[in-house]
């Protein structure tokens, strides 16, 4: 664990401070469907979920050291999936390019990928 500023802007931003949690381990070590549920009930009263009396829930990302990947849930809306070469997500953007939300497909398309 690590303890960094609050990195937002506010009238309260010196009452908060941020917190990473990193855990190294490998895929069968997490119960990714819980972690995954747990993210995406996070503005909802269902379980699994982390907790209802935070004020502001964690942040989960699963990040692949092995092939460069971040993949990011903020909630029941949608994901991100980033990564620092296009090759590894190319054939799943080919596949859900339907899902993307229509500024991000401009965004991407202009990438020219």
């Amino acid at each position: 664990m690590k303890t960094y500023p609050y990195p937002f802007e506010g009238e309260e931003a010196e009452e908060y401070e941020m917190q990473r949690f990193s855990l190294m381990c490998k895929r069968k070590d997490l119960h990714v469907p819980e972690l995954l549920k747990a993210v995406c009930h996070e503005d909802f009263p269902m379980k699994p979920g982390f907790g209802r009396d935070a004020i502001d829930y964690p942040d989960v990302f699963f990040v692949n050291i092995t092939k460069d990947i971040i993949f990011f849930i903020y909630d029941d809306h949608g994901c991100e999936v980033i990564a620092l070469d296009a090759d590894p997500i190319y054939q799943p953007y080919q596949k859900y390019q339907d899902w993307l939300d229509e500024m991000d497909r401009k965004r991407i398309e202009a990438l020219q990928l």
